[in-house]
């Protein structure tokens, strides 16, 4: 399929400098599950796809990675940035991937689904990147309100989201489950995401 490159955006201004700041943003992420942690970038965007997910993908991807993308996000304008700026293989599987874009109200692909890595090799597991209406620490209305425990996060911490599939917290107490395999996965906004490493704990969604 052939391209107007002339129409894709710029990536960041200093590719080392700003795939550094964005890669911090998602270590913390990781570090503190369900923690809403900013994610600042100069990058031009793609104008389909949460722009936390698009500058996340854009410091991690590179020749070697393997990306699947959910339906609203095949053949836009965000499939063409990143594969310009990174050189990553979009693959037609999501079982095949080692990173997984999820659009705006597309279906998640079952989490058990994904690559899970192996008790040798648990590096090996796909990582999912999912966009999301909206994230607080606070009972949000209209949102899935959840208690998060687990390493990281000191007794517990509260996540509101909107966006997700309503059998998340389900897939995700299986995908926890199969510690040391399993998927870990970032919730993205537009300026936001939220680490949920597969040692993370949903509990039961508590009423807002």
């Amino acid at each position: 399929m052939s391209h107007d490159l002339s129409s894709v955006g710029a990536g960041f201004s200093h590719e080392a400098f700003g795939s550094q700041a964005v890669f911090r943003s998602a270590l913390q992420a990781l570090s503190h599950p369900g923690r809403c942690i900013p994610v600042e970038h100069d990058a031009e965007l793609p104008r389909h796809g949460n722009a936390a997910a698009a500058v996340f993908l854009l410091a991690m991807l590179d020749a070697d990675c393997g990306l699947w993308l959910s339906p609203s996000l095949q053949g836009s304008d965000a499939a063409m940035w990143l594969r310009f700026h990174t050189g990553c293989q979009l693959v037609e599987h999501a079982a095949m991937a080692q990173f997984v874009w999820v659009g705006a109200g597309d279906p998640l692909p079952a989490l058990q689904s994904l690559r899970q890595g192996s008790d040798e090799c648990p590096d090996q597991s796909a990582t999912c990147v999912v966009d999301v209406g909206s994230l607080s620490a606070s009972a949000d209305a209209d949102a899935q309100h959840w208690t998060l425990s687990g390493p990281g996060i000191r007794e517990q911490a509260t996540l509101s989201v909107t966006g997700l599939p309503s059998d998340f917290a389900e897939q995700w107490a299986h995908n926890h489950a199969g510690f040391p395999r399993g998927v870990d996965l970032f919730l993205a906004t537009h300026d936001q995401l939220v680490g949920l490493p597969r040692t993370t704990r949903i509990h039961t969604p508590v009423e807002a």
